[in-house]
């Protein structure tokens, strides 16, 4: 490893991967979560995937040492450099992944601000293939969504989580790194609000 001799503090350059590995795993798992976590909540529907940890772990990394040369140690720490580097690779990653493109696609429809076109508006991807199979649904499914459309995005984020999960409140919990019992209060508040306005 390499010494900064101007900088902050006696700040070191790992020089090989091995040394590069064992000082940024802690900070990739750690994003890899936070990444699978924000992909839950913010991108509604199922998507076509969801990419791995360790998937998301390995290609930063791999990111991280093509882009070790532009690491300026008198600017910034190596923990930080880890850090954004990582988030924002993850995040493109996982969301290419949701969307079944290749991570070059993803960053040239971000580049030219673009949505996935069967991924476009507020209908989910499960809600868009049941409209499609189905035509003909029954009066209350067509209620159902209705009342769902209604919800504050918070709400219908928790209602797709719980459908997900096939009604496990402690899946839902641990998804949002969440108390168990605190999620199910929520959900018995949420439903008896829905109960009132059906």
């Amino acid at each position: 490893m390499k010494t900064n001799p101007a900088g902050r503090g006696q700040q070191t350059i790992p020089a090989d991967s091995a040394t590069v590995w064992n000082q940024s795993k802690r900070i990739l798992f750690a994003v890899a979560r936070k990444v699978r976590q924000a992909v839950r909540l913010k991108l509604e529907g199922h998507g076509r995937a969801e990419a791995e940890p360790e998937e998301l772990v390995n290609d930063a990394f791999i990111c991280l040492m093509e882009a070790l040369p532009r690491f300026n140690s008198a600017t910034s720490r190596f923990t930080t450099f880890v850090y954004g580097l990582a988030r924002r690779r993850m995040w493109l990653v996982a969301r290419a992944a949701f969307y079944g493109l290749s991570p070059e696609q993803m960053h040239r429809m971000d580049t030219a601000k673009r949505t996935p076109r069967y991924h476009r508006g507020e209908r989910s991807l499960r809600v868009a293939v049941v409209l499609t199979k189905d035509a003909n649904e029954r009066e209350s499914v067509r209620r159902v969504d209705a009342i769902r459309q209604r919800l504050p995005v918070k709400d219908r984020r928790l209602i797709t989580m719980y459908l997900q999960e096939n009604g496990n409140y402690s899946a839902v919990a641990r998804r949002l790194g969440r108390d168990s019992g605190g999620i199910r209060d929520r959900y018995h508040r949420l439903f008896r609000r829905i109960a009132a306005t059906a």
